[in-house]
């Protein structure tokens, strides 16, 4: 029986964000597709899994907001590493792009949150598809050039 795993305890998360694993639909580790390279999931890390589902019973969505959370981290990162390059009282010109690249990455994982969300509440039956739409558009307007994909 394969499973669906992750580090978090309510769901994927940024150990799973920032894993050289491939993610299953839902934004979990599928354990017979773990990387090797990975710090977290193989089970000779001996590392807690503390959320995870049987393969059979993926929810199929998540995956974007996992995606999303990573390139958060990783512009957030960006940021830190900029802001540590400097001496006391000079500024490095890439913060400011790295800035940037942090607030688009918050963006776009905001606007993936809500595609998501749509995407659930749609296969729950919760709301009609009309209701949808303010939502995509919102989204869209968030993050615009995701929409375009």
């Amino acid at each position: 029986m394969t499973r669906h795993v992750g580090r978090s305890w309510d769901g994927p998360g940024h150990l799973e964000a920032l894993c050289p694993c491939p993610l299953a639909p839902c934004g979990l580790v599928d354990v017979d597709n773990v990387d090797d390279k990975c710090k977290q999931h193989p089970p000779m890390r001996c590392k807690t899994m503390r959320t995870g589902h049987l393969a059979e019973d993926c929810p199929g969505t998540g995956r974007a907001v996992v995606v999303a959370l990573g390139r958060v981290e990783v512009a957030r990162q960006r940021i830190i590493d900029a802001a540590c390059m400097e001496p006391e009282g000079f500024v490095n010109a890439s913060i400011f792009d790295a800035v940037d690249d942090f607030q688009a990455a918050v963006a776009h994982m905001c606007a993936e949150q809500i595609r998501e969300e749509t995407k659930y509440a749609k296969a729950m039956g919760v709301l009609e598809p009309d209701k949808f739409r303010p939502c995509r558009d919102a989204a869209d307007q968030i993050d615009p050039e995701e929409s375009e994909s």
